[in-house]
């Protein structure tokens, strides 16, 4: 799943130049970066990141976006319609040249907005008068879906994809002084599900924030036995299954 990129390739073989955009907080664009040192490195389980280097002066002519490449702002990778926020250092030996760090918008947002007193199936959430039993996903039933109370604060976000095989999974969580992010991790690893935060550009630009997960165990579809295993299941030994998300072990 991890893989680092220095650039794409044409039909032809050729590397082509990834497109860099500044853009504001509020995604709207600026202007293209003259970017020089790009790595895209794409990691499944934790954020994408992307850093490079812009030089202030390109054969004497200034860099137009020089001033605007501050801590923040945004930077859309338009060959993957993938956003970033970014932040950045200037050489301290040469102050012409600006090195620039982005984190996935997703992790970066998710990161910044903090959970306190969730309780989720615990004694104390059980004792609210409007306690409902919570799963993972319940579309028709926002107080009874996990995802629906984890991401009340964060209403930019929507659920596009959640796995059949993990949407009705109980369990009991307590967060408090936790990110949404970090949330979101603590229920893949207890649930053995894996969370993709999709932001891509809709077709005016507008900058779309969606949250997928997927399965990552394996699912009998026979008698309904769910963990890691491959080929057949070890409780009723039906081939019928379903393997897990992206854990393809048979290397």
């Amino acid at each position: 799943g991890d893989y680092k990129m220095n650039a794409t390739f044409d039909s032809a073989g050729n590397p082509k130049p990834i497109t860099l955009i500044l853009a504001a907080g509020n995604g709207e664009l600026l202007g293209q970066l003259d970017a020089e040192n790009i790595v895209y490195a794409n990691n499944l389980k934790e954020a994408d990141e992307i850093s490079f280097r812009i030089y202030k002066y390109v054969n004497g002519v200034k860099c137009s976006l020089w001033d605007k490449i501050v801590d923040f702002k945004l930077v859309w990778c338009k060959d993957y319609n993938t956003w970033f926020q970014i932040t950045v250092t200037t050489d301290e030996s040469e102050e012409t040249i600006k090195n620039v760090l982005g984190v996935s918008l997703g992790e970066a947002e998710l990161s910044q907005i903090m959970l306190y007193d969730i309780e989720i199936n615990t004694e104390d959430d059980i004792a609210r008068e409007n306690y409902k039993t919570t799963v993972l996903y319940k579309p028709d039933d926002k107080e009874a879906s996990l995802l629906h109370r984890i991401l009340e604060k964060a209403p930019h976000y929507s659920v596009s994809h959640v796995d059949s095989t993990i949407k009705n999974i109980q369990r009991t969580f307590s967060f408090n002084n936790t990110s949404i992010f970090d949330a979101l991790q603590e229920i893949g690893e207890e649930m053995g599900c894996l969370f993709i935060l999709n932001l891509n550009s809709d077709e005016n630009g507008k900058i779309q924030r969606t949250v997928s997960v997927y399965d990552i165990q394996s699912y009998c579809y026979e008698c309904g036995h769910r963990g890691i295993f491959t080929l057949n299941c070890p409780e009723c030994h039906s081939t019928n299954i379903n393997e897990g998300y992206g854990e393809d072990t048979t290397i």
